[in-house]
């Protein structure tokens, strides 16, 4: 079990399954994220058939679902965009589906993680989302998703982003603790920020 919550931390950065049974446990307090919007509801699930659960994550972010489906479909700009992001690149785009390679800047003295995915983007009139597999990479198995629909008339964004994933080298506690109190918390809290500069 501590083998498995250790992965959390690279899970929760990526910049996410069926047959999962939800274990309703919450991992945050009431603290609000800038910007005013509501912090996110982290639940963790148990997936059947693997030792690793999936991570979801809920928010209502202050900013309108077209700027935030930028800041989270543009791989590219993750970097510039995204915390703990080293580097990231769109290696090919054909119609609706997204190669793209991200680097996770992993805390001294872990590696950094590299993931090679393939990311189908859909867009309608009920929202947006973008779901990944692994191709290639530091991980064991890497999917995962982030949807984003109209909230509040379209003023607001509600934002789910779904991971499930585990690296090839197991992390340390301390990693875990540090990702469910700060990763999921931190990359909404970015993602507002930066859907806030766009025009």
């Amino acid at each position: 079990m501590e083998r498995e919550r250790t992965s959390l931390f690279a899970r929760h950065a990526l910049a996410l399954v069926g047959g999962a049974a939800l274990v309703g446990t919450t991992l945050l307090g009431p603290d609000a994220l800038a910007g005013g919007s509501a912090p996110p509801d982290i639940r963790v699930i148990e997936v059947k058939g693997s030792d690793t659960p999936k991570v979801v994550a809920k928010a209502v972010i202050d900013q309108p679902p077209e700027k935030v489906w930028q800041v989270v479909s543009e791989c590219a700009s993750y970097k510039k965009r995204m915390p703990r992001i080293e580097a990231s690149r769109l290696v090919k785009q054909e119609g609706n589906k997204h190669t793209c390679e991200v680097t996770i800047a992993m805390p001294f003295p872990l590696s950094n993680l590299t993931a090679v995915t393939e990311a189908v983007h859909e867009v309608s009139d009920q929202g947006m989302s973008r779901r990944w597999k692994l191709l290639r990479g530091d991980y064991k198995f890497n999917q995962g998703s982030w949807e984003v629909k109209p909230h509040d008339g379209g003023k607001k964004s509600l934002v789910v982003y779904t991971v499930h994933a585990e690296p090839n080298t197991a992390l340390p506690g301390w990693i875990r603790e540090a990702a469910q109190k700060k990763a999921i918390p931190e990359l909404f809290e970015r993602v507002g920020e930066e859907a806030s500069k766009l025009k």
